[in-house]
């Protein structure tokens, strides 16, 4: 829609709509009165809307609220309302915010527009300015490119003939011959299809940073593929196929340490997984970005996106994967009975026979969850809270698994990490000798040094050994030795 017709606002001048009182242009009773006075004159919100932005230079999302004659806080009330979220995380300030972007304020997503369109009754990118458009990161441009920009005005009442039923006969047999065509082929879809499988896969083999290029050439072929005509069918796989790839970049900025990376691929793959109402991949999707949110240093936020991932999915891999990083959170603020609690529901929901999920159990790899990750995880979370005990139990069930066969294929730098939470219980009860051992496999080779959070870990695990009971012990200044003289410790 194009804002600011000349010609209509020269009637709305002649009409003696704008207002001559002396009132800041564009103030309330201004718009009020021109409002009033186009909804009499039997205009479209869209025309209204047009008006506003072409009289006084109001963005589109300023021009759609004035339309309706709503406040910031009403329209975020109404976006509540939409949501069902007793949360209520929409504010008037946050329309605001959304109001004055770009020049200052925040960018509204995709989900933000389509949420406001709404409330407005208009379309996403009505709300959006030719210079805006340019400003959204490609994958939110891709899909509003998929989404219609109105809808055509249906014929008006009248007698017809016979050569307006042919017309509208030959217009659908024009429309249906375009709608066979696609570009996008089967074999295209499986090579793309492997090509996840294989890097998920791997992801859990290797080091992110020796996949990261591929994952980028995998993505950028979807990309380039969704902007060609494809059937509604194809069109929902290669979105499926978005959302994984731009999930398991998610998943390697984090690793990389790149947490405001790894928090925007995240928002683009959930954009695609909304679109085609993936309940697999948005449980997943939540559960990354609760860890994206814990090791940023915000348990609270990653506790409650694990749990709304739950919403998702209800059983199965996905939930055991979800409880368990909601456990890490609950540990990580010192509460033991939530800890606790969904550290059993996920032990429960392991149990319970279910169908295999196509991306948790059937992908696998970066998307799956297996019995030893669910034990590490345990001992992460006993550790927190204190209880080195259970903490070692665990650790112990995990080191156990990956050294089955079942587990050949085990995630890179699972063991070691393991270790590091066994040597945290062993130190909880003092057992240094204990410790030791535990800790020997991951000191004794550099080859651990691309494990994820390995010298933070080591610096606190010498930190503990500087501090009583073990300051004045000759072995424990000896391990400490042992561990600062890793790879990961003297580049530093």
């Amino acid at each position: 829609m194009r804002y600011g017709g000349a010609s209509v606002v020269a009637w709305i001048t002649r009409s003696g709509v704008m207002g001559t009182s002396g009132a800041k242009p564009g103030s309330k009773p201004e718009r009020e009165r021109l409002r009033h006075q186009l909804l009499a004159g039997g205009s479209s919100p869209e025309r209204i809307a047009a008006e506003m932005a072409g009289r006084w230079l109001f963005n589109p999302r300023q021009a759609w609220r004035y339309t309706h004659g709503l406040s910031q806080t009403a329209v975020a009330a109404r976006c509540n309302d939409l949501l069902g979220d007793p949360r209520a995380p929409m504010t008037g300030k946050r329309i605001s915010e959304y109001e004055a972007w770009p020049q200052r304020g925040i960018r509204p997503t995709i989900h933000v527009l389509a949420l406001l369109a709404r409330v407005y009754g208009t379309v996403p990118r009505a709300l959006l300015g030719e210079d805006e458009l340019p400003l959204l990161p490609e994958p939110e441009r891709l899909v509003l490119d998929q989404l219609p920009l109105g809808e055509a005005p249906a014929p008006g009442p009248g007698p017809l003939d016979a050569a307006a039923v042919r017309a509208a006969a030959h217009a659908s047999g024009a429309h249906a011959e375009l709608a066979e065509v696609t570009e996008v082929g089967a074999i295209t879809l499986e090579q793309l299809d492997h090509d996840v499988v294989q890097l998920a896969r791997t992801a859990i083999l290797t080091q992110p940073a020796e996949i990261f290029g591929e994952l980028v050439r995998v993505r950028d072929r979807v990309f380039q593929l969704l902007r060609r005509r494809a059937h509604p069918a194809q069109q929902s796989h290669l979105y499926l196929l978005a959302g994984q790839t731009c999930g398991l970049l998610a998943s390697a900025s984090m690793e990389l340490g790149c947490y405001g990376a790894a928090a925007e691929q995240s928002r683009a793959a959930w954009v695609y997984a909304e679109i085609i109402g993936h309940n697999g991949l948005k449980a997943w999707l939540r559960g990354t970005q609760a860890l994206i949110a814990f090791w940023s240093g915000d348990p609270h936020e990653a506790a409650h996106l694990a749990k709304a991932g739950r919403e998702h999915l209800r059983h199965g891999t996905g939930f055991v994967r979800l409880c368990n990083i909601e456990s890490r959170a609950w540990a990580y603020l010192g509460d033991v009975r939530e800890t606790q609690a969904v550290i059993t529901m996920g032990h429960r929901a392991r149990e319970q026979p279910t169908e295999p999920d196509d991306l948790h159990d059937l992908v696998g790899g970066e998307f799956g969850f297996d019995e030893a990750r669910q034990a590490f995880c345990n001992a992460g979370a006993w550790v927190q809270v204190g209880r080195p005990v259970l903490a070692i139990e665990a650790a112990e069930r995990a080191l156990r698994t990956y050294a089955t066969d079942a587990e050949r294929n085990r995630r890179y730098g699972g063991e070691p990490s393991t270790r590091l939470e066994m040597t945290d219980g062993y130190l909880a009860i003092r057992e240094l000798d204990a410790a030791d051992d535990a800790l020997e496999p991951v000191i004794s080779t550099p080859a651990t040094a691309g494990v994820a959070h390995l010298s933070t870990r080591l610096s606190d695990i010498c930190a503990t050994l500087d501090t009583a009971p073990y300051r004045n012990s000759r072995e424990a200044r000896e391990l400490a030795e042992r561990i600062r003289a890793h790879p990961v410790l003297t580049s530093r």
